[in-house]
């Protein structure tokens, strides 16, 4: 709720032994209109009829805002501002108030208003209020307008008996206030001359600050470079630790998970069974020429063989890790401990398979295509050996390759080579693609995954190859847990079972730098 004092004339006349519920009333400007007055450092005024008056009647009178000492029981919107008509209702309170306006104590009104339409001007510093919701009005003896108010208040005559409520008694008579009233205000009046009188002593007694009504105009004055600023008491940070928390993002950085990406690029991983850590496949190493002949005349005698099913055997490996992590890490913790404790071990165990998995296909594979890399200087060469490798790798498993395996040095080289072109060029009219922002490489319809385990051997070198020819057996992985109540832990490890099985070798073919 705002508030807005207005000023005026109080004008009252005693009479004694006032009865009933009403002992005065008043008229006078409650605001005045298009006149402006300086509220917290910023010019306030009201525009011609901003207030409903059916919203105004009724309203309470109260005095400084507090309890109730009447009702507006009128009012009226003219050109300068509005005007109300108000019983003072006969308390201890109202009879103080009417006393108070007697003796010119009290010579304004003041409105306590919610504003409902506004201007401001385009400087900033006045609003004017085109709509308003009126709340109370109170007499008041601190008005900041000097141009409305309170213009006259009566008492109101007691009835005779047989008398109607319009029947009033002489305006001369005088109305006897009690002792206690009499006593309050004569302390009043004393206190008030007191202050004029502290008011109007000389200019030098007078502290620098008391021009300024509130702490919004000082604010302004400095703002404006009247008056000069003061510094304040600096409060910072390192003062205050008590209420400056550590503060924690809440993602954990550097888990790096890239994923099984050579296990992935031949099919992911195959199951391994459900029993045994032997795993055996059979296999054919024979020449498919050297089993069917024509045969040499009718009735002759037709070509005998023995077709021998070999057994391949991989025995799985187990690949584990564990903690115990105490309850007060795992329920403490934020972030998560917990959370990003499981993340580093499945990244930890999709890095370590997959590293073993390249090195096995590196130790395991027969097939072999050189390639000069230094003479390739637009890529034309890489492509040519890649296809030569897909057929090889064709002839040894009956299908083509279905990805290349590149050290990092083959693949940052791609990136160059003028022959490699980004997407979404197509691969009709070059070797291959190569896109910085996606790292996805093509060449010849294969795509080419970056093996960074492939760095530790050769500077450049490849692999093509396909599923049939090699593949990740795998069992896993999990997650066991057992609490460690003892010592209000709880063991939390990851284990799982795998093995390379490299079916067939010769479709394994390694690239190799000459």
């Amino acid at each position: 709720m705002k508030q807005l004092n207005t000023e005026s004339t109080v004008v009252f006349q005693e009479r004694e032994d006032s009865q009933g519920d009403i002992v005065g009333s008043g008229h006078g400007m409650a605001v005045p209109y298009g006149t402006e007055t300086m509220i917290g450092g910023v010019r306030e005024s009201f525009a011609p009829g901003s207030f409903d008056l059916d919203n105004v009647i009724g309203k309470p009178l109260a005095y400084r805002h507090g309890e109730p000492v009447g009702i507006i029981t009128g009012a009226e919107n003219r050109e300068d501002g509005l005007y109300i008509d108000f019983d003072i209702v006969d308390t201890s309170l109202g009879r103080d108030a009417a006393v108070l306006a007697r003796t010119n104590t009290i010579k304004g009104l003041s409105v306590g208003f919610n504003p409902l339409k506004s201007v401001m001007s385009k400087a900033r510093d006045a609003i004017t209020h085109t709509a308003a919701n009126l709340l109370e009005v109170s007499l008041t003896p601190y008005p900041a307008y000097s141009t409305a108010g309170v213009s006259s208040i009566r008492e109101e005559p007691e009835e005779e008996e047989g008398e109607t409520m319009s029947e009033t008694m002489d305006s001369t008579e005088q109305v006897s206030v009690d002792q206690e009233a009499r006593e309050a205000v004569k302390s009043l009046r004393e206190e008030v001359g007191n202050i004029h009188a502290r008011v109007f002593t000389s200019e030098a007694a007078e502290h620098p600050l008391a021009k300024y009504r509130t702490f919004g105009e000082y604010s302004k004055a400095v703002y404006n470079g009247e008056v000069e600023s003061r510094a304040l008491a600096d409060q910072i940070t390192a003062n205050n630790p008590g209420v400056m928390p550590p503060n924690f993002l809440q993602e954990v950085r550097g888990i790096i998970d890239l994923g099984r990406r050579v296990i992935q690029g031949v099919g992911g991983p195959q199951g391994a069974g459900t029993a045994g850590m032997d795993i055996n496949w059979p296999y054919f190493s024979g020449e498919l020429t050297d089993i069917v002949e024509s045969q040499a005349n009718e009735k002759g005698e037709v070509n005998s063989v023995q077709i021998d099913l070999e057994k391949g055997t991989a025995t799985l490996g187990t690949y584990a890790a564990g903690s115990d992590i105490s309850y007060q890490l795992l329920e403490r913790s934020s972030p998560s401990y917990l959370d990003a404790h499981n993340r580093i071990m499945l990244a930890s165990y999709a890095t370590v398979t997959d590293r073993k998995f390249t090195a096995d296909l590196w130790d395991d594979g027969t097939g072999l295509q050189d390639y000069d890399f230094a003479a390739d200087t637009t890529g034309a060469g890489f492509r040519e050996a890649i296809f030569e490798a897909s057929v090889t790798c064709e002839d040894a498993t009956g299908v083509p390759a279905s990805a290349v395996f590149v050290s990092t040095a083959v693949f940052v080289a791609i990136g160059g080579w003028s022959t490699f072109q980004p997407e979404p060029y197509t691969v009709q009219n070059v070797s291959g693609v190569a896109t910085a922002s996606t790292l996805r490489v093509n060449v010849s319809g294969l795509p080419v995954i970056r093996a960074k385990y492939l760095d530790t051997n050769a500077a450049y070198n490849a692999i093509v190859t396909n599923g049939q020819a090699a593949r990740w057996l795998e069992d896993g992985p999990r997650l066991a847990t057992a609490e460690n109540v003892a010592k209000l832990g709880r063991d939390i490890s990851i284990y799982g079972y795998g093995v390379t099985a490299a079916f067939l070798p010769a479709g394994i073919v390694r690239v190799t730098n000459v």
